[in-house]
């Protein structure tokens, strides 16, 4: 891989950044597959859908701590399984339980330990296209950061969203989310980045209709898009565009987290993409004290993140 000079990350901020996607996972754990518009969520609150106490973290958080340990360590893709497997077994958890895990994910972890090579884990259905691999991705913004090769990232990319997720709609989708993230990470606006990173990904050689399913990121005025017209569901499609859009129109950390778990449904995944791209465009961000203060917290996740934070920060 060749490498561009390195960008101006600090080690505060991908803990921030991390450490953000986990609150704003937790804020939205209570209420995931409520309808829009039934609750008001303010703060962090707990029990709900699956009766956690407050500070829960999911699958989104679970999932995202063992890609960057597997980064950490320098591991290969069955290592990673290895981690996703003892994730259904209760590590990577706050309290040592799994509560909520999607089936496609489930169900490429069983094939892997069943025998079947990393690769061909996922499934290529188009029904298959939810968010599982978008909402663990994000750490390979930064393993990334100082590759100058497009081809050789999004390569990365799609490899390590096939291993549960391969239909090319959700490799997509990953590509998309990683992209703007380096983006972000490097300077750029949201809004300023927005449609080159489309760009750049419809010229990549992917399918032209597949693409077209996210077509409404191209838009200019995307964030002035409705709210009854955002979906905020499991799709891939969705999730990646609530997220996306609750950026565009917030202007805090709070703000953001808050806006992506009141628009309902997959609440917890769309609040923590959210907030790592906002994590991404903001160094100074700060999470509010009683937020953080009420998220669980074990040794290892803070062992994970410290470690990853120190090993891509700026030199």
């Amino acid at each position: 891989m060749r490498k561009e000079a390195a960008a101006m990350v600090t080690a505060a901020q991908i803990t921030h950044m991390m450490e953000g996607g986990m609150v704003a996972d937790a804020l939205g754990v209570p209420v995931e597959f409520s309808r829009r518009g039934t609750y008001h969520v303010t703060g962090m609150q707990g029990h709900g859908t699956y009766d956690q106490p407050a500070g829960s973290w999911s699958d989104d958080s679970s999932l995202t701590l063992c890609l960057m340990e597997n980064v950490n360590e320098s591991g290969d893709f069955a290592n990673l399984f290895d981690k996703m497997a003892a994730y259904t077994r209760g590590r990577y958890t706050p309290r040592g339980v799994m509560f909520d895990i999607g089936h496609t994910t489930h169900n490429a972890i069983a094939r892997f330990l069943a025998g079947t090579p990393p690769l061909d884990c996922g499934d290529t259905a188009p029904d298959t296209n939810g968010n599982g691999a978008l909402m663990r991705i994000a750490p390979l913004a930064l393993v990334l950061l100082t590759e100058d090769d497009a081809a050789e990232r999004r390569q990365v990319i799609s490899d390590t969203t096939r291993l549960t997720h391969a239909h090319v709609r959700s490799i997509i989708g990953s590509v998309l989310f990683v992209e703007l993230l380096r983006a972000l990470l490097r300077g750029e606006t949201l809004a300023d980045a927005l449609g080159p990173v489309f760009q750049q990904v419809a010229n990549s050689g992917f399918p032209a209709h597949e693409i077209a399913y996210y077509r409404r990121l191209a838009a200019p005025a995307f964030g002035q898009t409705p709210p009854a017209a955002i979906r905020s569901s499991g799709y891939v499609v969705d999730t990646l565009e609530a997220a996306i859009w609750v950026n565009l129109r917030s202007r805090s950390f709070q703000e953001t987290a808050l806006t992506a778990v009141n628009l309902g449904d997959d609440t917890d995944t769309v609040a923590q993409i959210a907030a790592m791209l906002y994590g991404a465009g903001h160094p100074e961000m700060t999470i509010p004290q009683e937020w953080s203060g009420q998220l669980m917290r074990t040794t290892l996740d803070r062992q994970i993140i410290a470690h990853f934070a120190k090993r891509y920060a700026e030199p």
